[in-house]
């Protein structure tokens, strides 16, 4: 399984932190292009494909495999 995070699509607007029914992501302290810390998938192993985060991912910046 892999969720997929463009870094440089994200704005750093917690939806995918919030939304996840695992807790996979979390907003990082690396900033992206833009100046947004992005988030990252740091438990991805507990995705269980939902893909909540990929339909409301307001930036499409994720994708769920």
């Amino acid at each position: 399984m892999s969720v997929y995070i463009d870094p440089e699509l994200c704005k750093s607007c917690s939806m995918c932190v919030t939304l996840c029914p695992k807790q996979v992501f979390e907003i990082t302290h690396h900033v992206n292009k833009k100046g947004y810390n992005y988030a990252a998938a740091v438990r991805e192993g507990q995705c269980v494909k939902c893909k909540k985060c990929e339909k409301m991912c307001p930036d499409f910046a994720i994708y769920v495999e």
